[in-house]
């Protein structure tokens, strides 16, 4: 039965691909809308490289039988996702320009009654825990691998690919986010305000740099991807992957407090981010299995169109 449903759904464009190809053709029409494709040209050759990879790897499977492109298709989305995320330091502001991080400080004033959060965590900044929170926010996307990587050596393929393609939602929902209200974080808005500088103990100078020079001044804040995919990352594991659902909750909750703590995220990030990856848990794996299992117990006209639109395709191609 499963692998029946795995053959059907190997034969046509995965979810975890049709929702990257979208990711990278919104971004592209938001470049040719918003800017010109002469101020992003680079950016947009990438994402139509992107969108042109995903379909001829789903036509390639045509033809492909092996077990290493089986491999490789279920795991190439993985680096379009990271590179997709890095377009975010030049296209945002070109998209948007306008940053809201003053009525996120706002916000958090009011939330913390007349307190920035970032400047009430210095009575508590101490080198040993500074140094393992960045260790831990270094490590955000070996979360939610770890978690796709158990079920998939496990050879439990269709929630593999359940878990993978409600991550994957969660990431762009996140990114959609970051050019709707786009901000740059308390780490450079609130600088005046702090009196105590971050010291960690061996690798903490090495990481806080590395990182800050990746992603230079992005602005990737509202909501906070790390809350958002660790919070779903948990709900996840509790349930497909229960023995990991305990290092996940240890794990992610470190993550989420590594975000205010080291002057990453608003509070309010936090929270945004945490009630959208309650809302993809409730509906990313329902989506999923209904596009997966094609399901005729239950329909969405949404799903239904997209299953007519690759059968149009696969149609056409046929000719």
């Amino acid at each position: 039965m499963l692998q029946n449903v795995l053959q059907k759904y190997n034969s046509k464009i995965h979810l975890e691909e049709f929702l990257t190809f979208g990711m990278a053709l919104f971004l592209n029409i938001l470049i040719i809308i918003f800017s010109h494709i002469t101020l992003a040209p680079v950016i947009f050759t990438i994402n139509t490289i992107i969108m042109l990879l995903i379909i001829a790897t789903v036509y390639a499977q045509r033809y492909a039988t092996s077990t290493l492109f089986t491999i490789y298709r279920d795991w190439y989305i993985l680096p379009l996702l990271v590179t997709i995320f890095m377009e975010h330091n030049k296209l945002v502001p070109l998209i948007n320009p306008h940053d809201i991080d003053s009525y996120l400080i706002k916000i958090d004033y009011a939330l913390f009654l007349g307190n920035h959060p970032t400047v009430l965590l210095e009575s508590v900044l101490y080198p040993f825990f500074t140094e393992l929170l960045q260790i831990v926010y270094a490590s955000f996307y070996f979360l939610p691998f770890t978690l796709c990587l158990l079920l998939y050596l496990k050879e439990r393929k269709v929630e593999f690919h359940i878990v993978a393609s409600t991550l994957m939602l969660g990431f762009y929902l996140s990114y959609i986010g970051y050019y709707i209200f786009p901000a740059i974080g308390p780490r450079f808005t609130l600088t005046h305000l702090q009196t105590k500088p971050l010291e960690g103990l061996l690798l903490f100078n090495f990481i806080h740099h590395g990182l800050a020079y990746l992603e230079g001044v992005t602005r990737d804040c509202f909501p906070s991807g790390h809350t958002l995919v660790s919070i779903l990352t948990v709900l996840l594991a509790v349930k497909f992957h229960k023995k990991f659902s305990v290092i996940a909750t240890s794990w992610a909750l470190l993550l989420i407090i590594s975000t205010v703590y080291l002057r990453y995220h608003y509070v309010i990030d936090v929270i945004a981010g945490f009630f959208i990856g309650l809302a993809t848990f409730r509906y990313g794996p329902v989506l999923a299995r209904l596009y997966i299992f094609g399901s005729a117990e239950t329909s969405t006209p949404v799903l239904d169109y997209l299953r007519n639109w690759w059968d149009w395709i696969s149609e056409f191609r046929k000719r």
